[in-house]
């Protein structure tokens, strides 16, 4: 788009020495203007300097007018060009051509400098204020999820108050104790935390086709039904397969924000439900959001405040639509203020072909481990894990075998609840290990290291379970790793079918 102070360079296209020396008399003195005597010539000209107007005759050698107005609209990056041919043709049909092919002006020969100045400027102001709500729109865009802003801006959907009832699958995410998490940082470093989080997990949301309802705060609330919907089922699945990457998504994450100071890493809790809800433009008539509203956007907020962390949490309803494509475990019923009936719960694991087909022993996944008497002081774990990310794991480990584990992260979580730092240090680190160690043989089959690691009260991405081979320690296996595999068997069958 042209700035208020700059000229505005106009392409002259036309095989005969004269007509181009006209038209530099008449444009000259108010606008840039390039030379092109052939269409091959105009193309490459086109595509190097991208003029805001193409003054184009029709009659030439080689290549036509015709084939370079095509040539020019079919290139994304000449195609906002205006063209305006200059001919002696005079025909009707030549007319309805060139407006079919793209042009937006005709300018007939001999030439009158009056009206090819009217005609110039009239196309370069109308392509300037195009420039403008182009630019604007897409400024606009950004505040709303694209579903919505290609429904609104294709005239598929009005920009009027009110709604309709549709089933949707609905997700609601947040970070666990995020104000806890990040108050050693300073707020511009929190904010550019908290914007790559959002960024990533909007990416993967726009991806599986999900509408961004709104973001509050660090929680996100995304559906999928509306405006574009696949299907009931299809879009639950959609849903479920957004969520998964999501978890995968974080470890990644987790490392990046260890690197900018966060040293307890964020963990996210998930709640997915699937029911019928209002769906529209709710608000004022200067105001509005399009958003959903209900109760079974309350079931899905509920469900992700009942979620352990980095953990996805899923209704009855969800997982009757999902059951064939994600494998999920059965957890208690909930009761939960608002909703007058116990919530059937199922926490996801990941992809059914994944988990079911997973005869791999988890012997081929297993990573060495790092040993500690229970009773060593957790100044000693501390020093083991000082450079480790938030999943290393250090196994401790009694004359009778192995007996607990401690990740980086729960020693870090330790540190920053206990005030008394230096009478933690002197502590054994057996008070700090989790009870109930997961303990598996090598021969174990993924599916159950998934079953055990996530059936557990407080289980986090964080946790490792211990490996044995014929009693022996043998290693440890993070649940990221296991995560890992599953999601990397399920595309590898997806790729075989």
């Amino acid at each position: 788009m042209m700035t208020d102070d700059a000229r505005a360079n106009i392409l002259v296209v036309d095989d005969t020495d004269t007509n181009i020396d006209i038209l530099m008399e008449i444009l000259g003195e108010r606008y840039e203007v390039l030379v092109a005597l052939d269409g091959a010539s105009a193309l490459e000209v086109a595509e190097a300097e991208v003029p805001d107007l193409v003054l184009l005759d029709v009659m030439m050698p080689d290549m036509d007018g015709w084939e370079v107005c095509q040539r020019l609209k079919a290139d994304p990056k000449t195609e906002g060009i205006p063209v305006i041919f200059i001919t002696a043709k005079t025909q009707m049909e030549d007319e309805i051509r060139g407006f079919e092919l793209g042009a937006v002006d005709f300018i007939t020969k001999p030439i009158s400098p009056p009206v090819v100045l009217r005609r110039v400027a009239s196309t370069l102001a109308l392509k300037e204020q195009t420039d403008r709500l182009t630019m604007l729109s897409a400024k606009l865009g950004k505040y709303l999820s694209p579903q919505v802003y290609e429904s609104i801006f294709s005239g598929k959907q009005d920009v009027q108050i009110g709604g309709g009832r549709k089933k949707l699958t609905i997700f609601l995410s947040d970070i666990v104790d995020f104000t806890a998490t990040t108050e050693r940082l300073e707020p511009e470093d929190m904010t550019v935390l908290l914007n790559s989080y959002l960024d990533r997990m909007s990416a993967i949301a726009m991806a599986h086709g999900g509408t961004i309802d709104k973001f509050i705060g660090d929680a996100i609330l995304i559906f999928f039904g509306d405006p574009v919907s696949k299907g009931v089922a299809e879009d639950a699945r959609a849903c479920l397969n957004m969520a998964l990457e999501m978890r995968g998504a974080l470890e990644e994450l987790q490392r990046e924000w260890f690197e900018h100071g966060v040293e307890t890493p964020f963990q996210v809790r998930m709640g997915i439900n699937t029911g019928f809800c209002t769906v529209g433009n709710f608000g004022s008539r200067e105001r509005m959001d399009y958003t959903i509203i209900g109760g079974q956007v309350n079931v899905a907020a509920r469900l992700e405040q009942n979620a352990l962390p980095d953990q996805i949490l899923i209704s009855h309803e969800t997982w009757s639509l999902v059951k064939d494509d994600i494998h999920c475990i059965p957890k208690p019923p909930i009761t939960v203020k608002g909703i007058p009936h116990p919530i059937q719960t199922y926490q996801v694991v990941g992809p059914a072909d994944a988990v079911e087909d997973s005869a791999h022993a988890v012997r081929g996944y297993v990573q060495p481990a790092t040993t500690l008497p229970p009773d060593a002081p957790v100044r000693d774990a501390l020093e083991l894990l000082a450079d480790a990310p938030p999943y290393g794991t250090v196994v401790l480990a009694a004359d009778t075998g192995p007996v607990g584990v401690l990740s980086r992260a729960g020693l870090d979580a330790a540190l920053c609840a206990e005030q008394d730092k230096a009478l933690l240090l002197d502590r054994p680190v057996s008070t700090l290990a989790p009870s109930a160690p997961v303990i598996l043989d090598a021969g174990a089959p993924l599916t159950q290291a998934a079953q055990r690691m996530t059936d557990r009260t407080g289980a986090s991405l964080c946790e490792a379970a211990i490996i044995l081979q014929d009693g022996k320690l043998l290693g440890i296996l993070p649940i990221p790793v296991l995560l890992t595999q599953l999601t990397a068997l399920a595309r590898e069958r997806e790729e075989l079918s």
